[in-house]
C-alpha cells in the first residue's frame, strides 16, 4: 500500500496573505518612494517565506511502508506483529512520532465485508528487538525497521476486521506525516 503524505495548508496562506497586503499597499499608497520600500520589504517576507517553506518540506521528507507489502494479516488471541519501515528522505535529521488511528468507519475490509462490524484492536510500538518505542530519530538518507504490535482485548467477536493506521509525524515539521493503513482479521482459533 503506498504511503500518504500531508502538508500543512497554512503556510500557503501567508504567502497568498503576504500577496493581498502587497497589492493593498499599492492602492492605498499615496508616495512613490514608500510603494518602493515597502514592496522590497513585502516582497523580502515574501521570498523569506517561501524558502523557509520549501527548506522545510524537504528537510521533513519521509517514507513509511510495510515490508513485503504485508499490510494484512490475521491475528490469533496472543497476537501479531507487523515490521515496517521508515526512511528519511528529507534533507535533516528527522524525529518521527509514532502514533496509530482508528479509521474503521473509514475502511474498506479485504474480503468485501462490511466495515460496520469491524472491531477494535490494540497497537504498540517496539524496536526489532522488542523495546517500546514512542518515536524514531532517523539521519537524512538513513532507514529502520520497527514492529507495530497488535494484541487482540478480551471478549473480541472473532473472523471479524479491524483497519487502523499508522502515522509517523515529523517533530520538526508537525504538519509533516506519512501513514500507511493495516488490514487484521482476527482469526478463529476453534478454525484452525
Amino acid at each position: 500500500m503506498e504511503s500518504k503524505i500531508t502538508l500543512n495548508p497554512f503556510k500557503y496562506i501567508l504567502v497568498i496573505e503576504h500577496l493581498k497586503q502587497i497589492l493593498l499597499l499599492l492602492v492605498f499608497a499615496n508616495k512613490k518612494m514608500f510603494i518602493r520600500l515597502s514592496v522590497l520589504f513585502y516582497t523580502f517576507v515574501l521570498l523569506l517565506n517561501t524558502s523557509f517553506i520549501y527548506s522545510q518540506s524537504n528537510s521533513c521528507k519521509a517514507t513509511l511502508q510495510v515490508e513485503n507489502d504485508r499490510f494484512a494479516q490475521s491475528v490469533r488471541p496472543e497476537g501479531t506483529s507487523y515490521i515496517l519501515q521508515i526512511s528519511n528522505t528529507g534533507t535533516s535529521n528527522s524525529t518521527y512520532k509514532l502514533s496509530s488511528s482508528n479509521i474503521n468507519s473509514s475502511c474498506s475490509n479485504n474480503d468485501g465485508s462490511s466495515s460496520s462490524y469491524n472491531v477494535n484492536l490494540n497497537f504498540s510500538f517496539s524496536d526489532m528487538t522488542l523495546n517500546p518505542i514512542s518515536e524514531i530519530s532517523l539521519a537524512p538518507g538513513q532507514t529502520t525497521l520497527f514492529l507495530v504490535n497488535v494484541k487482540v482485548p478480551p471478549g473480541t467477536t472473532v473472523s471479524k476486521w479491524n483497519c487502523t493506521e499508522i502515522i509517523a509525524t515529523a517533530t520538526a515539521c508537525a504538519s509533516y506525516k506519512v501513514s500507511t493503513v493495516l488490514h487484521t482479521l482476527v482469526s478463529n482459533p476453534d478454525e484452525e
